[in-house]
C-alpha cells in the first residue's frame, strides 16, 4: 500500500510575495512560449523561472538552463523569496472553477503529502494510467538532477466511501487559508495547512490511512513520477548509507474520487 507523510513545504514567502497572483503559472507542459513571456514579465519571481525554465543567455549547451533554474531557486531560498514551514504538515488544497459553458461553480479538494515511491508492477501502491514519451521525461529529469527539488507535483486519485476524508478536508477550509489567489482562468485556489502534531493531528492520521488503503492511481505528472524514480535511483547509488532520505519521495495532490 502507498506510504503517505507529512511534509514542510517551501513557499513564497507572503513578506516578500504579497501578491501570489504574479507569481503563481498553470501546470508548465500546457504554457505556450508566449503566455510564459508574458508570466515571466509579471514578475521575475514567477514560478516559470523555475520550472519552465528557457535559455535566455544565448548559450551554446542546452543544458544551461537547468542549471541556471537551479541557481535560482537557490537565491530565492537564501534572499527569502521561499522559506520552509517549521512543522511537517498535509496541505489541504481547494479550487473553485466554472468549467467553459457553464454558469455552476465548481469545488474541488484534496490534499498534498510526500508520496514514498514505488516501481509500477504487480503489488505497487502507485497505478499509472499512460504512457510516456521520452522528451518530456528527459526534461524534467535535468530539471531535477540539477535542483533537487520537486517544483510540480503529481495528482494521484484515491477512493473513501466512508466521505469521511470529504467531511475532514471540507471543515479544515473554515480556517484560515495559507495561501489564496485567483488565477488568470478565475479559478480560485486555497490552501489549509494542517501540522501532523497538535489540535490537527487526528485528521492527519485519518486523510494518511484514507489515501493509503488501497493503490493510488496517477491522473497527472507520469513524466515526473517516472523522472522522480530514475533520480532515485541514481541518488541511491551514492547514498547507499543515508536513512530514509528524501528522494525517495515525491510530491502529490491526492484527490477523493469517490464522492461520498
Amino acid at each position: 500500500m502507498p506510504e503517505i507523510r507529512a511534509f514542510r513545504a517551501l513557499r513564497y514567502n507572503p513578506d516578500a510575495v504579497p501578491d501570489l497572483a504574479r507569481v503563481v503559472a498553470p501546470p508548465y507542459d500546457v504554457i505556450s512560449a508566449a503566455q510564459r513571456a508574458i508570466l515571466a514579465a509579471r514578475d521575475p519571481r514567477n514560478v516559470v523561472a523555475i520550472d519552465l525554465p528557457v535559455d535566455l543567455s544565448g548559450a551554446t549547451d542546452p543544458d544551461d538552463k537547468y542549471r541556471a533554474a537551479a541557481r535560482t531557486f537557490v537565491s530565492w531560498r537564501s534572499d527569502g523569496t521561499l522559506s520552509k514551514d517549521p512543522r511537517p504538515a498535509l496541505y489541504v488544497y481547494e479550487q473553485a472553477y466554472t468549467p467553459p459553458g457553464s454558469e455552476v461553480r465548481r469545488i474541488q479538494r484534496g490534499f498534498y503529502a510526500r508520496v514514498k515511491l514505488e516501481a509500477f508492477g504487480p503489488g505497487s501502491g502507485i497505478l499509472p494510467h499512460e504512457r510516456t514519451l521520452s522528451g518530456p521525461r528527459e526534461d524534467r529529469h535535468k530539471l531535477m538532477r540539477a535542483s533537487g527539488a520537486n517544483f510540480s507535483g503529481v495528482v494521484g486519485l484515491f477512493a473513501d466511501a466512508s466521505g469521511e476524508s470529504s467531511r475532514l478536508m471540507a471543515d479544515a477550509t473554515a480556517g484560515d487559508a495559507v495561501a489564496d489567489v485567483i488565477d488568470d482562468d478565475g479559478a480560485r485556489h486555497r490552501l489549509w495547512m494542517l501540522p501532523e502534531d497538535g489540535p490537527t493531528e487526528a485528521v492527519v492520521s485519518v486523510l494518511r490511512e484514507a489515501a493509503g488503503r488501497a493503490p493510488i492511481t496517477i491522473a497527472d505528472g507520469h513524466h515526473r513520477y517516472e523522472t522522480a524514480l530514475r533520480y532515485r535511483d541514481e541518488r541511491r547509488l551514492s547514498s547507499a548509507h543515508e536513512v530514509d532520505p528524501a528522494f525517495d519521495y515525491l510530491l502529490m495532490l491526492l484527490l477523493e474520487t469517490s464522492g461520498g
